[in-house]
């Protein structure tokens, strides 16, 4: 068989549609494997060639029949089109087809999940339901008709207003007509049986607006944090941004079988039932705090997204990175500032570096794609957010609310870019944004050196700043980015000063590659760059350890105090890297300690636990790995464990107090109650790492049995599953057993026991893998499943995945073939972090070069393994 290959589409080649749809109507006859999909759709010719033809995408139907007008009609197919000729310049198109939701295990268009029928069309899947023009620069209206089977499916629903319902020869019928027109990716259907969450909210305006949230049957009390969090994300967009919600109903539902984590179809949501189902028994606080800021994007993209949506799939962006900095800044006014920036930057400094860093590199605004499903990316989503969030720092928060309003009401019911949002803000924010557009155009991390001196003649800090990017594979060369830095000042007493030239505003401008700013101030006076982490940039900057136990201690920036900690930490693991490799003797975390130490001492009720917990966090392995340019995985992983063992057997008195004194009000998920217990779980941590060091393994068992029998709720008993499992302890066989006896027959609970086993820093997580994809609660078709246990080994355990034997490798890509063919988003995105082999040794690099041009040589290969693998091997 001829291997298959693929060509990369280009966003310049870009061309408006030759036809529009205004309006469709859409029957479904719902059936396992033979659903018969009839539409009538009203076409207009855009172009004044009168000779174009009519063509509309579509895969895997079985076309039955093709009229004009109600006069059948001359058609090809081909290529997954069908082309008609010779079309009148307005025009019906009937269009009857079959297709087979059992058989299509891609979870694009309409699929069965579960027993419920269920659609997802974003980017491309509704091309899978129907020919049709599916882009998203054609809006249309919808009414749709579903017809459900006689039994099975007490619930259907599709976008917008229910205006008719009832029965056909026994079988239940409804009938869905949305008043906005919308672009085929936001069209949803669901049909099958649930329980229904239903509350009301009052818009500001008074309106009543219907809430509704489905779930599996039994499980509504799970679904009643998500429906409180609906609500709140209403009352917020309308009091933070004045948006109102524009329909009388609103519906969520949840399904197990998803590729992403929700999708924001107008008036009809669906999510992954694990950013709906929650309780404190099977969920923990940081599943709760998920479900709010999933809830809230999509929620949000109600006007940013649906209302104004945008002209192509290069421009995703557009509606991706501002909603992610919408849901940012809603779970930082609803749950808690600080926690939430500082896991937006971890996810930057972690992730979206990597991928800088890797073959997929690309620009907030990709300039070609082979497969769309690859650039639902870190990069568009949280770098782009990061962009986003450097706008607001420039224009501030007034003018960004004026713009956002002026942005929505211009283009409201229209297809739009990028370009056309940053004019909106240019004008109302009244800034010229022509150098910043390079965020979108560069890939690549600026690196940002920095360095100062005091010039006692003149009384004045002067400060030298120049940044750099490296390469990318689409770009050798990079031109000076325009970013905001946030600035403070520390005296030596830890007091903070504001020089004269920052009267006005707490950020200075770095828009070339070398600058230099003064600032009056007196002597000893310590420069704090990057406040909140201002811009997307890795910053160099010559810190002495005394430096950054000062900022740590004084500064009241949440960020300047983690990232201290942080670069203490990374000081430690790089000297000790290569005392490891020279054969001298190891150091030991003095002056951390000491810090630490500090922080323990001070902990009383006024303490923000959520920060001093994030302070006090040993960045992971993957985190540390984006500080190296070339990776030694075994000796990293040596160093960082050295790190926690001397930090926990030094500190271990001051931790075995917090563990006392600290403890959670309820097993109830709030703010307070999360901080307590991720405080109380930390402490148990470091108390078991100072055990197992000294060899005290029959105590720390002890306490973890005993910590996992007290607990009440998830967060408390997945800790002990963690430990006890990590650290192989005598009680790991009991808490698995309970876990099992509890859990296995919830999936989304369950999950955590294979996450726990996948993420074993040694090669016994490969063993762990290779039998628990035996277990009879997994189900390797199932996307949550297989991102439990394989992408957690993958994606979340880069010791036990590089592990030298090569059996990491081999074990991912086996599954990535299997996947091939079921399911490639998913195979594709688990595939991730073997790209950047050439970061590695020569060995590992030899084993993963010939792991991937395995998977090139499939006859059947997909386009969305196809583009990363090919990138990857063509880097040198």
């Amino acid at each position: 068989m001829e291997k298959k290959t693929f060509k990369a589409k280009k966003r310049t080649d870009y061309k408006s549609p030759d036809f529009t749809v205004t309006n469709i109507d859409l029957t479904f006859e719902l059936d396992d494997t033979k659903t018969k999909v009839t539409t009538v759709a009203h076409y207009v010719r855009l172009t004044q060639d009168k000779k174009a033809s009519l063509v509309l995408d579509g895969e895997e139907l079985v076309l039955k029949s093709v009229k004009v007008d109600g006069v059948g009609a001359k058609y090809k197919e081909h290529d997954n089109k069908l082309e008609i000729s010779s079309v009148p310049d307005e025009f019906d198109l009937y269009i009857e087809n079959e297709i087979n939701p059992t058989a299509n295990t891609s979870l694009m268009g309409l699929y069965k999940s579960d027993g419920a029928f269920c659609t997802q069309c974003e980017p491309e899947g509704f091309r899978r339901i129907t020919y049709f023009l599916d882009r998203s620069d054609v809006l249309a209206k919808y009414r749709v008709k579903i017809v459900g089977p006689e039994y099975g499916c007490g619930v259907l629903l599709s976008n917008g207003n229910l205006i008719e319902q009832g029965k056909i020869k026994n079988r239940p019928f409804a009938v869905w007509e949305d008043p906005f027109p919308k672009p085929s990716y936001l069209f949803a259907l669901v049909a099958g049986t649930f329980d229904i969450v239903e509350d009301t909210f009052k818009t500001k305006s008074g309106r009543n607006v219907d809430l509704k949230l489905y779930v599996d049957r039994g499980a509504a009390l799970r679904g009643q944090f998500a429906m409180q969090c609906i609500k709140e994300s209403m009352k917020w967009d309308e009091d933070r941004f004045n948006l109102e919600y524009d329909l009388d109903n609103f519906k969520v539902v949840a399904v197990d079988f998803f590729n992403f984590g929700a999708m924001e179809n107008k008036s009809l949501n669906v999510f992954n039932s694990v950013y709906v189902m929650v309780d404190p028994d099977t969920a923990t606080d940081t599943a709760f705090y998920n479900v709010q800021s999933v809830i809230g994007h999509e929620y949000f993209h109600n006007y940013t997204g649906d209302r104004v949506t945008l002209r192509d799939w290069f421009e995703l962006s557009l509606k991706e990175s501002l909603t992610v900095f919408r849901d940012q800044e809603f779970s930082s006014d609803c749950a808690n500032r600080a926690l939430t920036r500082l896991h937006a930057i971890n996810v930057i400094r972690s992730s979206q570096f990597a991928e800088d860093a890797s073959p997929m590199a690309h620009p907030v605004r990709p300039e070609q794609v082979m497969e769309m499903n690859n650039f639902y990316t870190v990069t568009i989503y949280d770098k782009g957010a990061e962009v986003i969030r450097m706008i607001h720092t420039l224009i501030g928060e007034e003018k960004f609310k004026k713009a956002l309003s002026y942005y929505l009401e211009k283009y409201d019911g229209q297809a739009v870019t990028i370009e056309d949002f940053l004019v909106c803000m240019e004008e109302k924010g009244e800034i010229d944004l022509t150098q910043f557009r390079r965020w979108y155009t560069q890939a690549g991390t600026p690196n940002v050196d920095a360095k100062w001196h005091y010039d006692r003649e003149n009384s004045k800090l002067v400060l030298k700043l120049s940044q750099h990017t490296n390469p990318t594979p689409d770009q050798s060369e990079k031109q000076p980015f325009f970013m905001p830095i946030r600035i403070s000042f520390l005296d030596k007493d830890g007091h903070e000063v504001r020089p004269k030239e920052l009267s006005f505003k707490d950020y200075i401008v770095l828009n070339e590659s070398e600058q230099e700013y003064t600032f009056t101030l007196r002597e000893n006076v310590l420069p704090v760059l990057l406040c909140d982490f201002s811009a997307p940039v890795k910053l160099n900057a010559p810190y002495t350890t005394e430096n950054l136990q000062h900022m740590m201690s004084f500064s009241a920036d949440p960020f300047i105090k983690v990232d201290s900690a942080v670069n203490m930490q990374k000081q430690y693991v790089h000297e000790n890297i290569k005392n490891l490799k020279n054969g001298a003797a190891v150091t030991d975390p003095i002056e951390l300690i000491s810090s630490y130490r500090q922080l323990l001492s001070t902990v009383d009720e006024n303490t923000d636990l959520i920060l001093l917990n994030e302070t006090m966090k040993i960045q992971s392995v993957s985190s540390l790995m984006e500080t190296f340019d070339h990776i030694e995985i075994d000796q990293l992983s040596a160093a960082r464990t050295m790190l926690v063992n001397k930090i926990a057997c030094a500190l271990e008195k001051e931790f075995k107090n917090l563990y006392s004194k600290v403890r959670a009000s309820s097993a109830n998920y709030s703010v307070d109650n999360m901080g307590r217990r991720s405080v109380n779980n930390s402490a148990l941590h470091m108390i078991v790492t100072a055990l197992c060091f000294k060899n005290e393994h029959s105590k720390a068992s002890d306490l973890v049995m005993n910590h996992y029998k007290n607990s009440n709720n998830m967060t408390d008993k997945l800790q002990a599953l963690t430990d006890a499992t990590h650290f192989d302890l005598a009680c790991k066989s009991a808490i698995h057993d309970d876990f099992e006896k509890r859990y296995s027959n919830n999936a989304l609970a369950f999950d955590n026991f294979f996450r726990a086993n996948a993420t074993v820093e040694s090669y016994k997580a490969i063993d762990n893998v290779k039998a628990l994809m035996k277990h009879p609660s997994y189900d390797g078709n199932n996307p949550n499943r297989v991102r439990a246990l394989v992408g957690a080994l993958a994606l979340s355990n880069p010791v036990a995945l590089n592990d030298i034997s090569g059996d990491g490798y081999r074990l991912l890509c086996s599954e990535v073939k299997r996947l091939n063919s079921i399911n490639a988003s998913v195979a594709a995105r688990i595939l991730t972090p073997m790209l950047s082999f050439s970061r590695f040794d020569s060995q590992r690099e030899s084993m993963i070069r010939q792991e991937l041009k395995n998977l090139m040589a499939l006859p059947n290969l997909s386009k969305s393994i196809y583009e990363k693998v090919d990138a990857a091997l063509k880097e040198r």
